[in-house]
């Protein structure tokens, strides 16, 4: 046995990923079919607001949920935010995550939307209240 620090192959990664759905086929873990869902908010053809993510089983990553600076504090981020989930649940998902920053207390935001967190990175970023936190909302 020899243990390396080195740089995995393409064809060594596509054989450590056809063994993972090995493993899920024993365990009849069905194909997560992966699909990213977006909504746009456009002013004069310029993008104003931005709502992103991915599809994960029965699960919804939101990755991106953007608003422009002069456009904030006008409910536009809850508004999108309601019409991603909605659009989301629509394709049979039941649950959103999605990860945001405590140094600007984004973290409120999400919970008057209905989501609560499920876990917080203290002193992730290097700033004053720099942490990381993991929120969650069952859409059902």
């Amino acid at each position: 046995m020899k243990i390396t620090d080195r740089n995995v192959t393409k064809q060594e990664l596509d054989d450590i990923y056809k063994d993972f759905k090995n493993i899920e086929a024993k365990y009849d873990v069905p194909d997560a079919k992966s699909n990213r869902y977006n909504i746009i908010v456009e002013e004069d053809e310029k993008v104003i607001g931005f709502a992103s993510g991915l599809t994960n089983h029965k699960w919804f990553y939101l990755t991106d949920l953007w608003i422009s600076d002069e456009y904030r504090n006008q409910k536009l981020g809850a508004k999108i935010l309601k019409l991603i989930e909605d659009k989301v649940k629509s394709k049979g998902i039941e649950h959103i995550y999605t990860w945001t920053t405590g140094y600007n207390k984004n973290e409120i935001f999400y919970e008057k939307q209905g989501y609560e967190i499920f876990a917080t990175f203290e002193g992730f970023f290097e700033v004053k209240d720099g942490n990381h936190i993991g929120l969650k909302k069952d859409l059902n």
